[in-house]
């Protein structure tokens, strides 16, 4: 991974971090020695957040999917996109930030 992929990287923890500060969490900024160590970007409140920045992502057509599916049906839910890649077993979801922290709060 060259410098500027790295700086990228680091920019976005920042941002995620900026964001869950804004909303009132008291995180702490990156973990240090994360890339060396091979863990998480970051942590707070029993969750390990690994924060991914990309040009274009793939999945972004399918949340899209989802949200024009609840606006038809004019509730409150939140879109999800529930999905399993071919030869795997586990299935993975998929949300906009947003509506996770809104679950999250609604948690506790």
């Amino acid at each position: 991974m060259g410098a500027s992929q790295r700086q990228k990287g680091a920019a976005g923890e920042r941002e995620w971090v900026g964001v869950l500060r804004a909303r009132g969490y008291n995180v702490e900024g990156r973990q240090l020695g994360q890339a060396r160590d091979g863990g998480g970007d970051v942590r707070y409140g029993g969750i390990l957040y690994e924060v991914k920045r990309y040009n274009k992502i793939a999945v972004r057509k399918w949340l899209d999917q989802a949200e024009a599916s609840v606006i038809q049906y004019k509730q409150n839910e939140i879109p999800i996109v529930a999905m399993r890649e071919d030869g795997r077993t586990e299935w993975m979801i998929l949300m906009r930030a947003d509506n996770f922290l809104k679950l999250v709060e609604g948690a506790k």
